[in-house]
This record gives C-alpha cells, structure tokens and sequence, in this order.
C-alpha cells in the first residue's frame, strides 16, 4: 500500500491521543499548520481509507443522535507509521511561500514597493515566530507533559526559522532603506 503524507499525518495525531476527525483537525490546527496543514475535507476521506486499508480501527462514539467515531491505530497502522519514520527517503524539501515567491520577482517593482514588500514579509514572519511561541509551543508543552518530545522540538525549530527568516528580511530591509 502507498500512502501519502496527509495519512501519515493522520496516523501520527492518532497515535498522539487524536480520536476523531474533527480532533485531529484541531490538532493539526494547533501543531502541524505552520509546515503541513490539513482541511477537515482530506482529514475524513482519508480516514475512511485508513480505515478500509486495516491501519485504523473505528469504534462508535456517538452523543445523541448523530453517529460518531473514534478511531485508534491498528497494529498495521502502527506498524505502517514505524516504517515510514525510519525510511531512509525523504521526498523532497519543498518550501512553499507565495511571500517568497513574490521576492523572487520583486526587480519588477519599484524600490518603495520593493521595500514595502519586504516589509510585509518581515512583519509576516515575525507574526509566525510570535503565533508558534504563543500557541503552538503551549499545545505541544502539553504533549511533552504527555510523554511526547518531538512535538515541541518541532514547534520551537519551526519559531526559530520564522525568526531567523524575520531577522534576514530585517537586514533586507535596512538595506534597501539606506539605498533610497
């Protein structure tokens, strides 16, 4: 069976205590967004296939009289999550900014645009860094309370990169100031 990423995902907030769709939305929502987020429609279809390829295990959870699951991690799905955390591949780093993206074809700009650009860029990432130690460092101090290191390993790598980013479009930006 070939998974994606957004199951592992899936199978790795399981395992991290998430029970339901819209739990492990919540979680990626408080931990994952800033590096992969997830939409409440890939979390459910991609349940369904987790549950249809035996790596989920699906129990009743219903309150009132709407049905709703619960789901855990079959051996299977353990064992699937393992394999993939241990596989020596890695696909390729992919860094996905638009902010990034525009920089790249900023020489089309004039210079008060340019700089206003990076600007925006610099406020941006700053922002990013603040929202990561404000919110998601909590959630995952929570999980390393829990047993679970990585989480906030990842949360704090992800805070530093933010503001090292801030930091470099800072020098950017004084840059530009004094060229104009």
């Amino acid at each position: 069976m070939e998974l994606k990423a957004p199951a592992y995902l899936m199978l790795g907030l399981v395992r991290l205590g998430a029970r339901s769709g819209y739990a492990i939305k919540q979680a990626a929502d408080a931990s994952t967004r800033f590096f992969w987020p997830t939409s409440l429609g890939q979390v459910y279809p991609t349940l369904g296939r987790l549950e249809a390829e035996g790596l989920l295990e699906r129990s009743e959870d219903s309150h009132g009289a709407r049905a709703r699951f619960s789901y855990g991690l079959s051996p299977e799905g353990e064992a699937a999550l393992l394999d993939w955390l241990r596989a020596p591949e890695e696909a390729p780093v992919q860094f996905r900014d638009e902010g990034l993206l525009r920089l790249f074809f900023a020489d089309a700009l004039a210079p008060a645009d340019q700089l206003a650009l990076v600007r925006r860029l610099r406020e941006r990432n700053e922002a990013a860094a603040r929202e990561i130690a404000e919110q998601v460092a909590p959630y995952t101090e929570q999980m390393e309370r829990s047993g679970f290191r990585f989480p906030l390993l990842s949360a704090r790598l992800g805070a530093e990169s933010y503001g090292r980013a801030a930091e470099w479009l800072a020098e950017l930006e004084a840059e530009l100031e004094k060229s104009q």
